[in-house]
This record gives structure tokens, sequence and C-alpha cells, in this order.
């Protein structure tokens, strides 16, 4: 075989390998033997939904500065269940329900998202009060009132506002609550989450 002749081959030799090689990689993986992945969760967790803060709509965004010098902001809590508490330390309902906030997030770690915002209606210093606690969720205090109206809030406390993981309102009430009653309410809000994946 002259030289052209071996060229050629070995040529042809890399391409049926090259082919075979594309080939496998391409099939798919319960053609290959190996497990199939499960599907991609949606990483898009938006809605379009109109805005508002009744059930069925979408919250607006918001940022606070929070007690211990950090920023919640809400868009940023996208794929979690969101659970915010208007609450003051002047508040008998609303400190007594404090620890259900905290159980909801011990128990659900990073799929919940829990703010406690103290109202703009000051009379303690709010620092000083959770020193004596230790709570592990996010607390801050809104200062100009602005979020406080944002949630249809009003001097009447304790309120409770849930939102799925795609920022929709699944639940905005005053009055207290329960950790049972947080429960069925984070797990509510997360169904719709599935529904929503299912369809898309």
């Amino acid at each position: 075989m002259n030289e052209k002749a071996r060229s050629c081959a070995a040529w042809c030799a890399a391409l049926i390998i090259l082919c075979g090689a594309l080939a496998f990689f391409n099939m798919p993986d319960a053609a290959k033997g190996g497990d199939a992945l499960p599907p991609a969760a949606p990483e898009n967790h938006e809605s379009d939904a109109p805005f508002g803060h009744e059930p069925g709509e979408r919250l607006p965004d918001f940022t606070l500065t929070k007690t211990d010098g950090g920023a919640f902001t809400l868009s940023a809590q996208r794929g979690k269940v969101a659970v915010i508490n208007l609450w003051a330390t002047w508040c008998t309902p609303c400190v007594n329900e404090l620890p259900y906030f905290e159980k909801l997030r011990q128990a659900h770690g990073g799929d919940v998202s829990i703010l406690a915002i103290h109202s703009d209606l000051i009379t303690d210093d709010v620092q000083a009060y959770l020193a004596n606690y230790d709570y592990g969720m996010d607390f801050a205090v809104d200062e100009t009132g602005d979020v406080v109206a944002l949630l249809g809030g009003s001097t009447m406390l304790p309120q409770t506002v849930v939102l799925d993981p795609y920022g929709v309102v699944t639940y905005n009430k005053v009055g207290s609550v329960t950790y049972e009653a947080l429960e069925e309410l984070y797990q509510a809000a997360l169904a719709g989450e599935r529904g929503k994946a299912d369809n898309q």
C-alpha cells in the first residue's frame, strides 16, 4: 500500500471512530444502560399574575435592611415558600407566635424564607428585645411604613402573608396563627408550586 492509500485509510478510520463517539454520547441515557436523569426542575420562578397583596396576586418586590445589617430582598426568595409576619414588641399575640415561625424555619430549612417585620410604630428597642431570644429567622423594621402598606397592613397586628415560590400570595390575614396552621399554609403554598411545575 502506497503512502497516499495509507493516509486515506487512516483518515477514514479516524472519521469512523469520531462518528461512533458522537453517536454514543448523543444516545438517551437509558440506551447506554445507565439510569436516566430526572427532568430538570423549572428555574424560572416568576409569575405573570397581576401585582397586589391579595391571594392570587404577585406581591411587588421590596428590600428591607435586616436587624443584623444584611438586606432582605423579596425577589431573591424565589424558589422558596416565603412567609412574612407583621409584628411588634408591644403586641402580646405577636410575640407569643414568633416561636411558631422559628419552628417552621427549623422544620423546612432552605425551602422556606421567613421575615418578621416590625411596624414603624416602635415603642421599644427592637434589637434589644430580640437579643433576649435565639431566633434564626430574619427580622427587619419597616421604618417608613411603605412595606407594611405594600402588604395591605395596618395597625392591626399580627398579620401573616404567605407566598408560593413564584411570589404569588396564597394567604394574607390579620390574626394569630398556630404552628399547625403555619405548616398547613406552607404545604398549600408548596403544592401550588408543584402544580405550576407540572403544567410547564
